[in-house]
């Protein structure tokens, strides 16, 4: 099955897609923002179970989107998301996993997606010697960076490999950037710009664990641990250690000769499972949809513990009515107080579990630490 969709698989190189979204009418970009009447389609690779998104609204405006309106986490310099697995913001988590690594005294390094420049500040504390480079389309962002770390170099640009010279740096970022990039693209480009023995730091949001992905308009690529270790191979990037926790994973290869052929064997052992897995994530946002849908239509005032896509998505296709939201809920300091729908986003405590339902608005390992502040409550709870 093609699914009118026959372009190769960038991590098989297979032709054979099946649809598992098809003119999905409310996305959400990574970002927050709720996107309308202009369809989103996901097509799975039926080999290896590769997500694509084979169509999208930010089709004809990609570049725009991230140079200028992609703004949500930009409220403030300091403003970062909280990584519930490891009780830390996801940029504390990024530096502490990366720092576990011991890099020379002097070399070059690179940041593709550099955002603010919370870790070019972070490595120039701890590697002074080092040329400190950053590039990012969001004009705010590198405002912010320049600002963060003014002796490094930043260009507020969209990052194409050809910019940049061949095997002259020890170090590649690419945090939060790959599901958004070709995986070939970044294969050859990273492979050509490293030296050989430079390493390759990459954070990527793995789809079972961040199963938002499926409505993101702005993520086109949706990769499991296997994809993204047989892409990688295939360019001689060598596995090294990963952090394996939360929606985002974190992972550090090294450019050697040869990064050997088995990685691509076991993708194939896995895709079963893979696809299986993918299907699964699919119907549980039907049964979310679905037992929001009932709560709506009986009436019932329902919280929402987690501001963020989650929330967006719900309330958008449920059309969920504002007068039936009991309360907005989250843990991340830098998300309360903010304004959803008209409600006031505020800390869990007591009233949350006062209400008939509560929707958990987070992925997979998110969901135990939020029934763990719930306690003892006898409500009903939702969450994929």
């Amino acid at each position: 099955m093609n699914a009118g969709y026959t372009e190769k698989c960038e991590i098989c190189e297979k032709s054979s897609w099946e649809l598992i979204l098809e003119n999905q009418m409310i996305s959400v970009c990574s970002g927050r923002e709720i996107l309308r009447d202009t369809p989103l389609a996901k097509a799975m690779c039926t080999n290896c179970g590769f997500v694509y998104t084979s169509r999208s609204p930010l089709d004809e405006d990609i570049d725009h989107y991230y140079k200028e309106v992609y703004s949500s986490k930009l409220r403030s310099d300091a403003y970062d998301y909280r990584n519930y697995s490891h009780g830390m913001t996801f940029s504390e988590v990024q530096h502490k996993f990366l720092f576990s690594h011991d890099f020379p005294r002097i070399g070059r390094m690179i940041d593709i997606g550099c955002g603010k420049g919370f870790f070019e500040r972070a490595f120039a504390e701890r590697y002074p010697e080092w040329e400190i480079e950053g590039v990012d389309p969001s004009v705010v962002s590198i405002q912010m960076a320049r600002k963060r770390m003014p002796k490094a170099k930043f260009y507020n640009k969209k990052f194409e490999g050809k910019d940049y010279e061949k095997n002259a740096y020890d170090l590649v970022c690419m945090h939060a950037v790959l599901n958004r990039m070709s995986p070939r693209v970044f294969g050859q480009e990273v492979a050509a710009m490293l030296k050989t023995g430079g390493i390759f730091s990459v954070e990527i949001a793995v789809f079972p664990q961040a199963p938002f992905e499926l409505y993101f308009a702005d993520h086109k690529y949706m990769y499991f641990r296997e994809h993204l270790l047989a892409i990688a191979e295939e360019f001689n990037l060598d596995f090294l250690n990963e952090d394996a926790k939360g929606s985002k994973w974190r992972f550090l290869f090294k450019k050697v000769p040869d990064a050997g052929s088995d990685r691509k064997e076991q993708l194939s052992a896995a895709a079963h499972r893979i696809r299986n897995k993918v299907k699964r994530i699919v119907a549980s946002w039907h049964r979310v949809f679905e037992e929001v849908t009932k709560c709506k239509l009986e009436g019932k005032k329902i919280a929402f513990y987690g501001q963020g896509t989650t929330l967006m998505l719900v309330l958008a296709i449920v059309e969920f009515p504002k007068e039936q939201i009991a309360g907005i809920y989250d843990d991340n300091p830098y998300k309360v107080g903010e304004v959803v729908c008209g409600v006031k986003v505020r800390q869990p405590n007591e009233e949350i579990k006062q209400v008939e339902a509560v929707v958990l608005c987070a992925g997979p390992e998110g969901i135990p630490f939020m029934k763990k502040t719930l306690g003892d409550y006898s409500g009903t709870i939702i969450h994929l």
